[in-house]
């Protein structure tokens, strides 16, 4: 019997003391029994050697970059599971960035995390769901190498060049000619061209050693928090070489330390090379974000996640991020997820805005529909506890009440209890999502036609 077997079968149980959230030593037990069973299967397929073909999928819209489809994230207590994220669906089209916002512990940060794989096993893990990413990575040949792309003349062939030996001399064969070998591309900074395909991946069904050619390449993450993200014993130039000499192919140290001052450069910290050679100690709160964000962008990737990047830092530190966040989607042609409690920051840098609670994603669509015409009551008094110039109250506006618990969650919506709008279909199941527009959604029973 599965964790999710015993938890309905002691539903009726449960919620005589949902109020103390009391259970025996027997229930503990047999719930940490069917939470390790449930751990190992999830464990082993995510270790498991598998092909290709397993994880190779196709995208449902072409112009997305990624597509999180009906994701659940779940953790397992000795209480019961966590539903942190809970049949969670969106895209992020390709050149835009979408905006997650919610309360604290509504999901937000562990949807990023399950789309790098990061979540802490074996007690988190992914249950269900598809995290369709699309990936321009190196093409392999039969054995797995990569495959150089060599220069040619104008008459299309391959350009050869003489094999010289360590003295510097021709090398020749057995019989007495010189040996040749086809001439690598390079790049400006002198790293070899290789060939490179389109794929998509289903990174919720990947192994997760697989991952570790997606992670840093074709996708990357700025945190929170830059003080407990960066190394306190190495310098800056180690940690930002060590992207380099991991995901770009042919690198040297030269080369990598070369690309780390650019990418410096580019993210507007003055005087790299000092910087390179600092310890994360001797930065400022607002250089070490820099120094991530140029971390991030270090292998070229196609999607930058970004989760709550301006929190620890003061205003016009922020606003300098902001801007720097909205030059680089332009400059690297890539799309962003950005993870963030902060109205403000979503409405300067959002083309798209996705709202969780409780695990669910309760509205999403553009930017302007999300702030114009907000259509959930959630979304609404969060847009009313943000303070205004124009607001004349005293006092900032509060959603009353709690967020249900999570080993317990309703069946009915979540928002219920909280809810000032609330009609007699809001305590039946839980909504289901409803188009207002062609890219507004609300899960609202107050927005169903069958129910008015």
């Amino acid at each position: 019997m599965g964790v999710f077997d015993f938890l309905k079968k002691n539903k009726t149980e449960k919620e005589k003391n949902i109020s103390s959230h009391y259970l025996s030593g027997k229930e503990v037990r047999e719930i940490a029994k069917a939470n390790m069973a449930e751990m190992r299967r999830l464990e082993k397929a995510k270790n498991r050697k598998a092909p290709k073909s397993e994880y190779v999928t196709e995208m449902k819209d072409d112009g997305n970059i990624l597509e999180i489809e009906d994701l659940n994230t779940y953790f397992f207590t000795d209480q019961g599971v966590v539903k942190a994220v809970n049949g969670v669906s969106f895209n992020i089209p390709l050149n835009s960035t979408v905006g997650v916002v919610g309360e604290s512990g509504c999901g937000k940060s562990v949807t990023s995390m399950s789309v790098m794989r990061l979540i802490q096993g074996p007690s988190g893990q992914i249950v269900s769901g598809s995290i369709r990413f699309k990936a321009y990575d190196f093409k392999t040949d039969a054995n797995g190498k990569y495959i150089p792309v060599y220069e040619k003349d104008e008459h299309g062939n391959v350009i050869t060049e003489k094999v010289l030996d360590k003295e510097g001399n021709v090398k020749l064969d057995k019989e007495g000619n010189p040996v040749t070998r086809p001439v690598q591309k390079k790049t400006e900074s002198g790293l070899g061209v290789y060939e490179k395909e389109e794929t998509v991946y289903d990174i919720a069904k990947m192994p997760i050693r697989e991952m570790y050619r997606l992670r840093g390449r074709q996708m990357s993450m700025v945190f929170q928090e830059p003080m407990t993200s960066l190394n306190p014993v190495f310098t800056i130039g180690n940690q930002l070489d060590e992207v380099t000499l991991l995901h770009v192919p042919g690198a040297t140290k030269a080369i990598a330390k070369k690309r780390s001052i650019e990418m410096l450069n580019m993210v507007g910290i003055a005087m790299p090379e000092r910087v390179y050679a600092s310890y994360p100690h001797e930065l400022s709160g607002g250089m070490r974000q820099r120094v991530m964000i140029a971390m991030a962008l270090a292998g070229e990737p196609r999607l930058i996640i970004a989760d709550e990047p301006t929190t620890a830092l003061d205003v016009t530190i922020q606003a300098q991020i902001l801007d720097l966040f909205n030059d680089l989607k332009k400059r690297i042609n890539g799309s962003i997820l950005l993870i963030t409690h902060d109205l403000g920051v979503i409405a300067e840098m959002a083309d798209y805005v996705v709202v969780m609670y409780a695990g669910r994603i309760i509205e999403q669509g553009t930017a302007s529909e999300i702030f114009h015409n907000p259509c959930h009551p959630y979304t609404q008094g969060l847009q009313k506890s943000k303070p205004t110039m124009k607001s004349n109250s005293d006092k900032l506006f509060n959603i009353p009440g709690n967020v249900p618990n999570p080993i317990n969650m309703p069946s009915h919506c979540y928002f219920k209890e909280r809810c000032s709008k609330c009609i007699k279909e809001c305590s039946g199941d839980y909504p289901c999502m409803v188009q207002v527009s062609p890219t507004h959604f609300v899960a609202c029973h107050l927005y169903n036609p069958k129910e008015k």
